[in-house]
């Protein structure tokens, strides 16, 4: 009987744990914008806001695994108008990803945070380099990796090119991507993929 609610429990509380992540994620994340935003004139942070769309392929032993990249992409710096070249700024990703396995369709949704070091070769073209972690929550059902909650590593490498003079800049990136869950719950061997993003960003 204790064994039978124990089991029944597990569920429950699962989705409780991945509830309680995504809301303070959200939390936090809306909060970070409201202070960046926040700012007058005189002392405005570099900022980005816009979304990409994407591929990606995993490379992990035997997994058939095939991204489609629906992001968003934001980031703002660590300090008020950056005047060296080369400068850090937070990023978050937003992204729901249609996911295609043995099964026809499959979901992964969730929010990715973390550092992007910007290198600003002139007005009109930037270089980054990015790395970041955050949760997920995955539909597939796999050999190699459970399904549910898990976390999605990145790290990547892109450019920025002005599009106009309205700040409307041309996002082109490649990242290299890992998804486990921390041995929450097994399999847990990862799926590792490479993947090739653009968009379009707004420069304030």
């Amino acid at each position: 009987m204790n064994n039978f609610a124990t089991t029944s429990a597990r569920p429950r509380l699962k989705k409780a744990m991945i509830t309680a992540i995504f809301l303070c994620s959200a939390f936090f994340l809306s909060a970070a914008f409201t202070k960046a935003t926040a700012q007058d004139t005189t002392a405005r942070r570099f900022k980005t806001a816009g979304g990409m769309i994407g591929f990606g392929n995993a490379f992990s032993d035997n997994t058939y695994y095939k991204i489609f990249y629906l992001a968003g992409d934001f980031s703002w710096s660590f300090t008020k108008f950056p005047k060296k070249k080369d400068f850090v700024a937070w990023y978050a990703e937003p992204q729901v990803n249609p996911v295609r396995t043995r099964r026809p369709w499959d979901l992964e949704f969730g929010v990715n945070l973390g550092i992007r070091n910007y290198v600003k070769f002139n007005e009109n073209f930037y270089f980054y380099q990015m790395i970041g972690s955050g949760p997920h929550y995955m539909t597939a059902r796999l050999d190699r990796q459970a399904h549910g909650f898990i976390f999605s590593d990145n790290f990547a490498i892109g450019t920025f090119t002005r599009l106009n003079k309205k700040d409307l800049f041309l996002n082109l990136q490649f990242r290299m991507r890992h998804l486990s869950n921390a041995n929450i719950e097994l399999p847990n061997r990862g799926i590792n993929s490479y993947n090739f993003l653009v968009g379009i960003s707004r420069f304030n």
